[in-house]
């Protein structure tokens, strides 16, 4: 009997080191965005930490940058609106030639998720936004 529960416990503590040592999968949110728009929502249930990063830069000069992270557990949110989305995070970036970043950790478990461009200036000004899984 004691067999059994060595055999059990040892089976456990495998699949919980392999589940922490799962490597992150990075998905890119906001690709070069230079307008406020939304980016492509990232359907990722199964993610139960998640990591928020945005990034950007400008030609020259200085510039500004908020995104805002959303999330939405509807099946189907729409995309062209902010109606089916709830913020998460709100990330702002002070932009210059030389890239900046900033981010954050969410345990909430959101079906899906975006980054949306709520204001963006600067010449030449672009941000990239991205979440880790």
């Amino acid at each position: 009997m004691n067999r059994i529960w060595v055999v059990l416990l040892l089976a456990v503590f495998s699949a919980i080191a392999l589940a922490t040592d799962r490597p992150v999968e990075t998905l890119r949110l906001l690709n070069a965005a230079t307008s406020v728009s939304s980016g492509t929502a990232a359907d990722r249930a199964e993610c139960e930490v998640r990591t928020l990063q945005a990034t950007g830069t400008t030609s020259s000069g200085t510039g500004a940058a908020t995104i805002i992270i959303e999330g939405s557990n509807l099946i189907s949110p729409a995309a062209g609106t902010n109606v089916d989305w709830v913020t998460i995070g709100t990330i702002v970036l002070t932009l210059g030639t030389t890239q900046t970043g900033e981010g954050f950790v969410s345990q909430a478990r959101w079906r899906h998720i975006r980054a949306r461009v709520s204001a963006i200036s600067g010449t030449g000004a672009s941000v990239d936004a991205y979440m880790g899984c």
